[in-house]
């Protein structure tokens, strides 16, 4: 599997001609041959399973100064930066494509040491880990910060993009259900009540 790593990322290197400074990871939760296991749960401390549920990797130089790092491709031509969110296969575990789950912060010297965290969230509560908390219902959470160096991909002779090792389990946030419009109805309508009567009483 390493050799076959070591093939794709070197192709890609040269396909999108790296040249600027970048920290490269491979964006796997599990890779046995790296010691890395960690699978992600939900609420109730079941495995994520299925393309309902997405995680991405940040990165930064501080604790708080992490942004998502990047999958660069070329598209019609020129280079774009696109964050690479990933579903999950079963088990907890990320699908896992040798060569397509490769993500680099394109902003640092060249296999830099980075604070890292994988952030998951349920897709049907936002399209986004942002839009998923923002909406303050759960459904979405985070791994531990840990601290890992990149690989070198600018470098005469491209380094391998590193594991994600120090990475560590964690579950997401309990998803609250969002109350129906008739729920809501009927609370205005018992309170409504409650307030005439009151006033009547009065």
């Amino acid at each position: 599997m390493k050799t076959r790593y070591s093939i794709m990322f070197v192709f890609c290197a040269v396909l999108l001609g790296w040249s600027q400074a970048q920290s490269s990871f491979i964006l796997a939760n599990r890779l046995v041959w790296d010691s890395v296991d960690a699978p992600v749960f939900d609420g109730a401390g079941r495995p994520l399973d299925g393309t309902e549920y997405r995680a991405e990797l940040y990165g930064g130089t501080t604790q708080d100064s992490l942004s998502p790092l990047y999958d660069l491709r070329i598209w019609e031509g020129s280079r774009e930066r696109v964050r690479l969110a990933l579903p999950f296969a079963s088990h907890g575990y990320l699908v896992n494509t040798p060569g397509r789950n490769t993500v680099v912060s394109p902003d640092v010297s060249s296999g830099a040491v980075l604070w890292l965290q994988l952030r998951a969230w349920e897709t049907r509560v936002g399209d986004t880990y942002e839009a998923a908390v923002a909406r303050g219902l759960g459904g979405y959470g985070e791994s531990a910060l840990f601290r890992k160096g990149g690989g070198d991909p600018g470098g005469s002779l491209p380094a391998l993009p590193e594991p994600l090792i120090g990475l560590q389990s964690f579950r997401l946030l309990p998803v609250i259900p969002e109350p129906s419009t008739w729920l809501l109805l009927a609370v205005g309508g018992v309170l409504m009540r409650w307030v005439v009567r009151t006033r009547s009483l009065g």
